[in-house]
Parts: C-alpha cells; structure tokens; sequence
C-alpha cells in the first residue's frame, strides 16, 4: 500500500500566493471589429518602447483561438515616427495583429490571443468579428492594411 504525504501548509501557501501574483499580471480585453471580406483588417500593434524613447524587446504572440472563416497573421515591422507622442522621433518596432476574411464570407468569426511583454505581463485579447462585404464610405482602404 502506498501512503501519500500531504503538503505542508507553508507550501500551500506559497502555491496560493504564486497563483495570485500570476493572475494579477494578467489582463483581458474583450472588443468588436467590423471588416470587409477578403481585405486584411489590423487588430492590434503591441511594442515595447523604454523610457529612453529607444524600442525594448518585441513581445510574443499566441494564437489561442484561430479564427473560423479567415485567417490572423503577425507581422513585424516599424512604426511611423510620431506614432507615439512622448517619443515623437522614434520609429518602433512593433508587431501587428491582422486578420484576413475568405473573400466569399460574410457573417461573424471570433479570435483570441496572447500578447506576453518581456517583463512576463499577459494581456488576452478576444475579438468578435463582423465580416461584411463592402468598405465603409468613409474608411481609408489602406489603413487597416498597415503596421
């Protein structure tokens, strides 16, 4: 017969105060977006700019729901000088978050993912989709497309 010890209670407790402080670096953000079918739509750009204005190591990506009727893409790429006002001479680097509807679908599609920053900070991002299929009168056609 096998006998299991049961933990210290210090060890409880240090379990319980570990799961804590890992919640507390997490952050969740729920939100809509309306795109046009077959036309790449940017979700999100995530960076790491340090107090000295110069760019930080990139953050990770992780796809933790794929998206049904298209696809979601990360791409690296610099930021526009004057895109980040307390440091108006920069030209970060970032990753952008797109997704890209099948051409002949319309309807709603629904992603989430992880963006992990270099000091261990989690935000989740969950996205529910409107996949139309004109462009908004008054939208750009480009703007969605860039980083």
């Amino acid at each position: 017969m096998v006998r299991l010890k049961r933990p210290a209670p210090a060890l409880a407790c240090i379990l319980v105060l570990s799961a804590s402080a890992a919640l507390a670096q997490t952050n969740s953000a729920h939100r809509s977006a309306d795109v046009v079918a077959g036309k790449p739509h940017r979700l999100g750009v995530y960076g790491n700019v340090q107090k000295d204005c110069t760019s930080g190591p990139l953050p990770t990506v992780r796809v933790v729901t794929p998206p049904r009727h298209g696809e979601l893409n990360v791409r690296s790429g610099k930021l526009k000088a004057g895109r980040i006002s307390r440091c108006p001479k920069l030209e970060a680097t970032a990753q952008g978050i797109f997704y890209k509807a099948s051409p002949t679908y319309k309807g709603a599609d629904e992603v989430s993912y992880e963006v992990r920053s270099a000091s261990g900070k989690v935000e989740s991002h969950t996205v529910r989709i409107t996949v139309k299929d004109t462009q908004a009168p008054d939208a750009k056609p480009d703007q969605d497309a860039e980083l």
